[in-house]
């Protein structure tokens, strides 16, 4: 089974790049398929490590709809999903 992801042009230029590279150093020409399929398979193997290149700016809890998912502000009423009609519309 076979799947179409979309990628940037930089990112594109890059598979090309590393295309080339292999051709060039290893005299095989792999398919771009191939070459992400292997650098995932390597990536995978050190995902410990790739979870400490990857920057994350910006925290969860910082998120809008986190807080009001999981953070909702009081209204006075137990459950507002019982009631939310009558106090809104009253």
């Amino acid at each position: 089974m076979t799947a179409s992801i979309k990628i940037s042009d930089d990112l594109k230029r890059l598979i090309e790049e590393l295309q080339a590279k292999i051709l060039i150093y290893q005299k095989r020409k792999l398919k771009q398929q191939e070459i992400i399929e292997k650098m995932l398979n390597f990536a995978a193997g050190y995902i410990d490590s790739i979870f400490g290149i990857i920057e994350d700016k910006k925290s969860i809890e910082d998120d809008y709809a986190y807080k009001v998912l999981y953070k909702p502000k009081k209204w006075g009423i137990s459950d507002s999903s019982i009631n939310i009609d009558r106090y809104l519309y009253e």
